[in-house]
């Protein structure tokens, strides 16, 4: 039996870098966050090229660096300060630390590929996930799906409405491809877009925007070309209320997208959203994207405009919840 300590510590591991990016970072702030008045929170991080670790200590947390992957050096960490619960939110580490973790405390894990895992909870906050997914694993709790989906208050204080996109003329379009823009897509889609809005309108202006952070290894190009640039935005509900058109990677911030139910075009960035999209294929959208290129910007761009409806009865489909996650922890281990 563990001995929790009276402050009820929870340990986060997870990493953030201009090639891993920063959702991990982001979405267990958000979980922390609903956690502190209950629990104190302690990050173990690398220190990896392009982090933002300094989120961790600006919201308020603990913060132990670890030089390396080496799961024994995690494991002596959990052994020494003996907590109520470990989170990790991290695919470098494997099935065999988690046994091994899970033998010193309670564990939750995030998952986002459908893969086996030796916690007491998983956590997929896709709202493209459910319980059902994971019935390969026995005897754990499986949250999943919009009612633990993390996202800031921001995204959920207001009753959004649907406003359908039917043409580009004096629009304002948002790109946002999540921290990193791993695949380098935001200037091309840029430039696509525009070259679509000349050949139909060419007396009429579309206003597109990119969003993105300071871990993006390609920011000083980007400064240095394109003047529409939003970097370390810190009200992202906020921003992306202004937009007709959000084009979004198939990650957090089309969470955020469906939560305000704006018009969307979304494309996978990385392996683990291709679930997503093939999920928001099946339901008929062909707003989604695959593989970039002009050719399915102009494909994914004509279904939004001319089936609007279509968008509108998935985004309707799905509602999200305050603190699912936090609700569930607090419960089980206060």
């Amino acid at each position: 039996m563990i001995n929790v300590r009276e402050d009820k510590t929870i340990l986060i591991r997870i990493d953030s870098s201009s090639t891993i990016g920063l959702g991990h970072l982001m979405r267990t702030l958000i979980l922390a966050n609903g956690l502190k008045n209950n629990f104190h929170i302690t990050y173990i991080t690398q220190d990896l090229a392009g982090n933002q670790n300094y989120l961790i200590k600006r919201n308020g947390f603990s913060h132990l660096h670890v030089s390396d992957m080496n799961c024994s050096k995690f494991l002596s960490i959990v052994q020494k300060i003996g907590p109520a619960l470990c989170i990790i939110d991290h695919y470098g580490i494997d099935l065999s630390c988690e046994e091994k973790v899970k033998a010193l405390c309670p564990l939750l894990v995030f998952d986002d590929e459908f893969k086996e895992h030796a916690a007491n909870t998983i956590l997929n906050h896709s709202f493209i996930a459910k319980k059902e997914d994971y019935s390969y694993l026995q005897n754990t709790k499986i949250l999943a799906g919009s009612n633990y989906t993390l996202l800031k208050n921001g995204f959920l204080e207001h009753k959004n409405s649907f406003t359908p996109l039917e043409n580009l003329k004096h629009k304002k379009v948002l790109i946002t491809l999540g921290g990193t823009d791993p695949l380098e897509l935001s200037l091309p889609i840029k430039k696509a877009l525009i070259n679509i809005q000349k050949n139909l309108y060419p007396k009429n202006t579309l206003h597109v925007d990119i969003v993105t952070t300071s871990a993006n290894k390609k920011l000083s190009y980007l400064k240095a070309v394109e003047k529409n640039l939003i970097v370390d935005e810190k009200d992202m509900a906020k921003l992306m209320q202004q937009y007709d058109l959000i084009i979004t990677s198939a990650s957090t911030s089309l969470l955020e997208t469906f939560a305000l139910k704006k018009p969307f075009i979304a494309i996978q960035c990385a392996s683990n959203q291709s679930q997503t999209v093939d999920v928001l294929k099946r339901l008929g959208l062909s707003n989604v994207i695959e593989h970039f290129s002009p050719a399915t910007l102009k494909k994914a761009l004509n279904f939004v405009q001319y089936h609007p409806h279509k968008i509108q009865r998935v985004l309707k489909k799905y509602r999200f919840s305050k603190d699912g996650v936090a609700r569930e922890i607090i419960r089980a281990y206060q």
